[in-house]
């Protein structure tokens, strides 16, 4: 049965937000502690700065008379005896209670074991004894992400960074990595950014990975807006205007991270220069930093009515408002879930399973929809517009299902009746699925659950079902049809509360709304998973909206670095050398910019690449060719695309690693499985003595599921045994019965045996 991404997708939205990702806590043990405290207390002497974070050199703090056991103490921690040291800190706290170094240690040790309720009671001790020491602010700030305060531990990350000065301990910087994971995880993007951005960025900070990652997540995330992946600059103010200098004074304290008294400063200025963009602009960067994303969303909107703004910038002002806060419902949908109590699931379940609007999802999809307290559903199934089509029917965009929700069952529990649930459904829909709900449930009560709100986006994005194996063949170009066909008149007939509850069609003649108008367009044309499968979109919807056509421009290579993400789309390249294309290219893979990754690759494929330079940029067209490759809404496109690069490798004499690499996902998601054999071996022939290539390929073999990490076969859907014949779906692999490495032949024979995939340095 194929799988349907239907409840994973709309599990974000219906989960309540607050939550930190399950996995914080274990990232949080992987903070480079101990190594962090070895280097910072290596060699102290009397004239050294106190470990204890108060900026202080040894001689004049209070920790002097007891800062001699430190070495001990550093020597159990660097012998791997936390416990212990902990034991020989509480002691030394006891004798020496204003020890302030012996806490800061202690802290770091406590999140290293995950204590975090007795780190909460360190950070308290420690505030009372130095308040406004970095450390100490930090270590609560901590403490509160763990409690699942974000509030409490951005504003106090805040007032750590203010008392840190120029010199920022590493310990800060580890915890605001920690916190922009955390915002990232609850949608707070804008506030995720700068706090990743601060720990990359700072010098001297020798492990900024896990900021690193969060911006890598962010950027190439094709679900999050291209809005949201940059911070909005602050606007200069005016040359004339008698409050240049405060203003100056403000913007420098911000850029020192003193953003509290920024923010004073800024909020003064209002007072005396109402609704004026740079002021406004500087509010909005303070409301970054303090993580508070309602007043985010409040400024955006006031920056977009300041009409000394080019329109443009503000409609793009007002389109991140709807972005920059998870609570922002402008651009959202609807949605109520329907639970009905029932004696037994299972007549309902042969009810469903009987009825061709009904498709069950597939097993995997059960733990994802998983409430905190609550057992996985028994079964789950799509809720389908049409009929699922029989093997012998001809799929086309007409007559495709599509799911409209998602409908689960839960057995009986000991304190709970069975019951049926629908989640994710639109209330536009409601009449439908009800219609369909009581064919199946006749008599059955249905009362409204939670409500909720769903992206436009996803609403717009079919999720189609009931995909037979006769139909996957044709499947990518119904798809692409379909998406032609529906996502214009779905976002431009929705009602949407940025447009008053109206749709951008029922809007289109309002001249009060042209701005609102705009700014859903700019919206929209952010939104990488609908642009990329359909290149018209945005001119069609700007037809449908009673709006200027978008114009694409040619630019220089000295102005590409200075164009937003956002404004990539909007770039013509067919004017740049190879050189910038080429840059153009890896930055829109790193946004995930797809379309004007696309106009890259096709301008770059078009350049001279072979005689410019001397062939510097010989091997560039694989980049190009790879790039098309990968995001091709079709497979065909994809096949097409990669026998290019192929062939362009050969007669250039390039690797084709990376090509025959990409290939094989390619290869299996077509089914083509004698194909999928092939290119494992053309790799291996190829590429043996690169242990890079073949360790990849064992990589990338037990992310498909192959065979497992020890290197041992592994059944997966649609692949046989090892054992079966390679044209029946087997994976050959060259260690058979008789030892040999001959691969068995797609026409005939079994493949001998059952061993390990081989990999250099395995014989």
């Amino acid at each position: 049965m194929p799988s349907s991404p239907t409840a994973d997708r709309i599990l974000g939205h219906i989960v309540p937000r607050g939550k930190l990702p399950a996995s914080l806590a274990h990232t949080a043990a992987k903070l480079p502690a101990r190594p962090h405290l070895l280097r910072l207390f290596m060699s102290i002497d009397t004239y050294s700065i106190c470990p204890c974070g108060s900026g202080k050199k040894i001689k004049f703090c209070k920790c002097k008379d007891s800062v001699h056991e430190l070495d001990r103490v550093l020597k159990m921690i660097d012998g791997g005896q936390l416990v212990p040291a902990l034991d020989r800190l509480s002691a030394i706290l006891e004798e020496h209670p204003d020890a302030a170094w012996a806490l800061a240690i202690r802290g770091r040790l406590f999140m290293d074991l995950r204590e975090y309720t007795s780190l909460e009671e360190n950070a308290e001790r420690f505030r009372r004894l130095q308040p406004s020491n970095p450390l100490a602010l930090t270590q609560s700030a901590a403490a509160a992400l763990f409690r699942q305060d974000l509030s409490a531990a951005t504003e106090l990350i805040l007032e750590a960074l203010t008392e840190s000065g120029q010199t920022v301990d590493s310990f800060v910087l580890d915890v605001a990595s920690l916190l922009s994971y955390a915002l990232a995880g609850n949608g707070i993007l804008l506030t995720s950014r700068v706090y990743a951005t601060l720990a990359l960025v700072s010098t001297g900070y020798e492990d900024s990975r896990m900021a690193a990652n969060v911006l890598q997540q962010i950027n190439g995330d094709p679900s999050v807006n291209q809005l949201a992946k940059a911070v909005p600059n602050l606007i200069p103010p005016p040359e004339n205007a008698d409050w240049v200098e405060r203003y100056d004074e403000a913007a420098l304290l911000l850029s020192n991270n003193k953003v509290a008294l920024a923010q004073t400063k800024f909020e003064s200025l209002q007072r005396s220069a109402p609704l004026q963009p740079a002021v406004l602009s500087g509010l909005l960067n303070c409301a970054i930093w303090r993580g508070d994303h309602v007043a985010q969303s409040e400024l955006l909107v006031k920056l977009s009515q300041c009409e000394e703004l080019d329109f443009d910038e503000r409609a793009r002002f007002l389109a991140l408002a709807q972005i920059a806060s998870p609570d922002a419902d402008g651009m959202t949908v609807e949605h109520t879930e329907l639970v009905a109590e029932v004696d037994s699931i299972d007549e309902y379940q042969m009810a469903l399973i009987a009825n061709p609007r009904f498709e069950e999802l597939p097993a995997d999809a059960l733990e994802s929809v998983k409430r905190e307290g609550d057992v996985a559903p028994r079964s789950a199934f799509q809720i389908l517009d049409r009929a699922v089509l029989d093997e012998g029917e001809t799929l086309t965009a007409d007559n495709i299902p599509v799911a409209m929700a998602a409908l689960f069952l839960f057995g009986r529990e000991t304190d709970r009746s069975a019951r049926l649930q629908v989640l994710g459904l639109p209330v536009a829909k409601r009449p439908q699925v009800q219609e369909l709900l009581d064919e199946v449930a006749p008599n059955v009560n249905w009362t409204e659950g939670e409500k909720g709100q769903l992206p436009l986006a996803m609403i717009a994005t079919p999720q189609i079902g009931g995909i037979r194996p006769a139909h996957q063949k044709d499947l990518d170009v119904v798809v692409k049809e379909l998406i032609r066909q529906r996502v214009p008149e779905t976002l431009s007939t929705t009602p949407v509360k940025l447009l008053g509850d109206v749709s951008l069609k029922d809007a289109a003649s309002d001249d009060s709304k042209k701005l609102q108008r705009a700014a859903m367009v700019r919206f929209i044309e952010g939104e990488d998973s609908l642009v990329a499968r359909d290149e018209e979109l945005i001119n069609r919807l700007c037809e449908l909206g009673n709006l200027p056509q978008v114009e694409r421009k040619k630019i220089t290579g000295d102005e590409l670095e200075e164009i937003p993400g956002s404004d990539l789309d909007r770039i013509d390249p067919s004017g740049l050398d190879p050189e910038n294309l080429i840059y153009l290219i890896q930055r829109a893979q790193q946004i995930s910019a797809t379309s004007i990754g696309r106009r890259a690759s096709i301008a770059l494929l078009e350049a001279d690449t072979e005689s410019v330079d001397d062939g510097r940029f010989i091997g560039a067209k694989i980049i190009a060719y790879s790039f098309l490759m990968q995001r091709a809404t079709e497979s065909d496109e994809a096949v097409a695309y990669l026998d290019k690069a192929k062939a362009y490798a050969e007669e250039h004499k390039l690797s084709d690693a990376s090509l025959l690499l990409a290939e094989l996902g390619l290869r299996l998601r077509r089914q083509e499985i004698d194909l999928f054999q092939n290119t494992v071996q053309a790799i291996v022939q190829k590429h043996s003595d690169n242990p890079e290539v073949m360790g990849r390929l064992q990589q990338i073999l037990a992310q498909l599921g192959l065979i497992n990490p020890d290197g041992t076969p592994r059944q997966a859907p649609g692949m046989g045994p090892a054992s079966q014949d390679p044209s029946g779906g087997g994976l050959w692999t060259p260690d058979g019965d008789s030892g040999g490495a001959a691969p068995a032949s797609p026409a005939g024979g079994e493949a001998s045996g059952g061993g390990k995939l081989w990999v250099p340095g395995m014989d």
